[in-house]
C-alpha cells in the first residue's frame, strides 16, 4: 500500500506541475496580449487625431 501511495503522490505532483505550468503560460499569454492591445489602442488613437486634426483643417479652410 506504501508503495501505491507514493506513485499516487508522484502522479498528483506531475498533475499539479503540468496544471502549473499551463497557468504560467497563460498568464505570459495574456499579458503579451494585453501589451498589443495597449498599443493598437494608442495607434488607433493616434490615427483618429490626426484623421480629425485633418477633417478640421478642411472645414476652416471651406468656411474662408
Amino acid at each position: 500500500i506504501r508503495a501505491q501511495l507514493v506513485e499516487q503522490q508522484k502522479c498528483l505532483e506531475q498533475q499539479t506541475d503540468m496544471r502549473v505550468q499551463l497557468l504560467q503560460d497563460l498568464q505570459d499569454f495574456f499579458r503579451k496580449k494585453s501589451e498589443i492591445e495597449m498599443e493598437y489602442s494608442r495607434n488607433l488613437e493616434k490615427l483618429a487625431e490626426r484623421f480629425m486634426a485633418k477633417t478640421r483643417s478642411t472645414k476652416d479652410h471651406q468656411q474662408y
